[in-house]
């Protein structure tokens, strides 16, 4: 067996959330009403908010939110619209197989499962309006669904060089399931269970790895 790499975490320093480049026009109008619902939507939830606040949160008024929304579930659409492109510019660049050269599987997934862990907390509100939200839009699920299978295209080309150390006898799908169990697992954790004690997020990852290791096969990398 050769030699096993010292495994340093780097999501702190190498994983980042992207912004997406706006135009000015959108940044200074639609954008700040974007801007003002995703503060309400995390912190009085999607109900709760008014139409009302979302406009004097944004400097603007209720006729300027109707001359670009018929209703909030249309503004939830434009927000999602805004995340998805976000969340696609941040998984080419979290997955782009030059950041990984030397990480084993199990240490691409640790820092993975830990970045998007970390996402989930800092967007904990906007996330859990957009997991409601798509039980009831179909333009919301149609799209949150099509993100996913670009963000598993990305892990599935980052692994695909690392496919020896996976015992599993379909390594393509476990893959794309483990990344369904991986978001699923923190939906469910961070989103849902609100009420009942909570795991610290190290442990979640702590867990979610040994989780995804034993599930796709691979051989653990000693602690150093």
């Amino acid at each position: 067996m050769g030699e096993v790499l010292e495994y340093k975490p780097t999501s702190a320093k190498m994983l980042r959330w992207v912004r997406a480049p706006q135009q000015e026009r959108t940044r200074k109008t639609l954008g700040r009403l974007l801007d003002a619902a995703e503060k309400l939507f995390s912190e009085k939830g999607f109900d709760e908010t008014t139409i009302a606040e979302i406009a004097a949160q944004a400097e603007s008024s209720v006729g300027g939110f109707y001359r670009r929304f018929r209703d909030k579930d249309h503004l939830v659409q434009a927000l999602h619209e805004r995340f998805t492109e976000e969340s696609r510019a941040t998984a080419a660049d979290v997955l782009d197989p030059e950041r990984w050269a030397g990480f084993s599987v199990e240490q691409v997934l640790s820092e993975v499962a830990a970045f998007l862990v970390e996402v989930y907390r800092e967007r904990e509100g906007l996330l859990r309006t957009f997991l409601f939200r798509s039980a009831l839009d179909e333009i919301v699920q149609e799209r949150q669904e099509k993100s996913f299978e670009y963000v598993a295209d990305l892990l599935e080309v980052l692994l695909a060089g690392r496919m020896d150390a996976v015992e599993h006898p379909d390594p393509a799908l476990a893959v794309r399931f483990a990344l369904r169990v991986l978001v699923g697992t923190l939906d469910d954790t961070i989103q849902i269970r609100t009420t009942v004690p909570r795991l610290d997020d190290d442990r979640i990852v702590a867990e979610l790895g040994r989780v995804l290791v034993r599930y796709l096969g691979v051989a653990e990398t000693p602690a150093k």
